[in-house]
């Protein structure tokens, strides 16, 4: 789960070198605290059990399934979610969508 949430920090415009730099980095640019606390809490249990590349087999089921939960709220909350919100507002009116951009300049 770590390697996981290390490449998609590097799909989110990050370096991809250091896991820890480039959560500071979406925090930096706004990252909602929940999933900051999600990539953290991933970061954190995965290096003391799995390092880029590698797995330690003796991880049990429980943190496992703690770990694909976090995974999972973390691209739900930063892929799927804007994917679709982007896809509705894409399916507005022409009209409505320069309307919108008027008033936000």
């Amino acid at each position: 789960m770590r390697l996981a949430i290390q490449k998609l920090c590097k799909e989110l415009g990050q370096p991809g070198n250091n896991l820890n730099d480039d959560i500071g980095a979406l925090v930096g640019a706004g990252l909602d605290q929940q999933v900051q606390m999600a990539l953290d809490s991933v970061r954190v249990i995965g290096n003391s059990a799995v390092h880029p590349g590698q797995m330690d087999l003796r991880d049990d089921r429980a943190t496992a399934e703690t770990l694909f939960m976090l995974l999972n709220l973390i691209a739900e909350k930063m892929v799927s979610q804007p994917k679709r919100v982007k896809e509705v507002y894409a399916s507005l009116p022409a009209e409505a969508r320069r309307a919108i951009e008027g008033r936000d300049g």
